[in-house]
């Protein structure tokens, strides 16, 4: 060892490969260094004693910068998802780093093939949509350098109702972190609950088969409605407040909306509460069939009706379910043709005399 040498040599301390040290230690060596057996010198020193201190950092904690949110919105509608024409916020985002680190990498896995996720300055999508090396650092410089990730649906994304998708955001410092303590990547796990879809119940006063047949000759001369005795009287625990609409041979009927036996104020066919628990009573209604006065109709006729009942545009459950379409029937009867019975004789028994007849003092066959 020897500056001015040509075959002047040192020795380097390394760590191992894949050396298991733990967090905060300090490695204590000590190096020491003994004149070779061929210094004969007389000024050769006694063995020189070195140590050294190898400190290995304790690696800093990932920190929640102001935009972190790892709750979901609640669950989500199948069916508002796949009616979307654009993507839909899961109220899901990823903004956090380290004091040793602020520039991540991001990379999301498992149930993907609905979700993406979007990068995004304060409240506007970045610029760039590269989902690595993104500043997340409530203190940065630059706010606009200040950047995080959001989860959203996918445009017209069609998960299963009563489905939980679980996904996994991986966050890893960017390369260009050479801090001794920049911490190892970060998992986070994700869920999101997709609605199932309440069914549609009979509230009580739902009839599917009508009183019919009808007589046309009896309903032409009617003054008043005849009640068919069809009604739609259903709601979905998702949704109470429901519009309908009737479509089909509705030319001599007509939908009124009741409230029990009377009919009902408002007379509107939208918004109906149809709730046989509804709070008050007085607010659960339903719609009725109805011929009306003086209906033209047709002997042997069959009214095909249909009735869709939508949830009304308040209903905002995730748990509403898609429109219900039913099917009524209503049959005219064909009136009965008269029949000769066996004493009908529509054969005079000749003519008659009027001068018998006049003087007949009885009735004359």
């Amino acid at each position: 060892m020897l500056r001015d040498d040509d075959d002047d040599h040192h020795v380097k301390l390394f760590l191992k490969a894949r050396a298991a040290v733990t967090q905060g230690d300090v490695l204590s060596l000590t190096v020491v260094a003994t004149p070779n057996s061929s210094c004969t010198d007389p000024r050769t020193p006694a063995p020189l004693t070195i140590s050294w201190n190898v400190t290995i950092a304790t690696a800093a904690s990932w920190v929640k910068q102001g935009a972190d949110d790892d709750s979901a919105a609640g669950s989500f509608s199948p069916l508002t998802l796949a009616a979307s024409s654009s993507r839909t916020a899961t109220g899901l985002a990823f903004h956090r780093n380290s004091d040793a680190c602020s520039r991540i990498d991001v990379a999301l896995s498992g149930d993907t093939s609905h979700v993406e996720l979007r990068r995004y300055a304060g409240a506007t999508e970045a610029n760039s949509q590269v989902l690595s090396d993104i500043t997340m650092d409530d203190d940065a410089a630059q706010s606009g350098s200040n950047q995080h990730v959001r989860l959203f649906f996918k445009s017209g994304a069609a998960p299963a109702g009563g489905s939980v998708l679980d996904v996994t955001i991986v966050a890893t410092p960017n390369a260009a972190c050479t801090d001794a303590r920049t911490p190892a990547p970060l998992t986070v796990g994700w869920a999101l609950t997709v609605a199932s879809t309440s069914p549609w119940v009979n509230q009580g006063s739902d009839v599917a088969a009508s009183n019919g047949p009808y007589s046309a000759l009896t309903l032409a001369t009617a003054a008043q409605r005849t009640d068919t005795g069809l009604a739609f009287h259903r709601s979905a625990l998702g949704c109470r407040q429901i519009d309908v609409a009737l479509s089909g041979d509705t030319g001599q009927v007509e939908l009124l909306r009741y409230q029990g036996s009377s009919a009902a104020t408002p007379t509107a066919l939208s918004n109906i509460t149809m709730h046989s628990a509804a709070n008050p009573a007085s607010s659960n209604h339903h719609v009725k069939l109805f011929l009306r006065a003086r209906a033209a109709v047709s002997q042997g006729a069959v009214l095909d009706l249909t009735i869709v009942a939508t949830p009304n545009s308040s209903c905002t459950d995730p748990r509403t379910p898609a429109p219900l379409t039913v099917s009524w029937n209503v049959t005219i009867a064909i009136a009965a043709a008269w029949v000769k019975e066996s004493r009908d004789d529509d054969s005079a028994s000749g003519s008659f005399s009027p001068l018998t007849l006049a003087a007949a003092t009885d009735r004359t066959d």
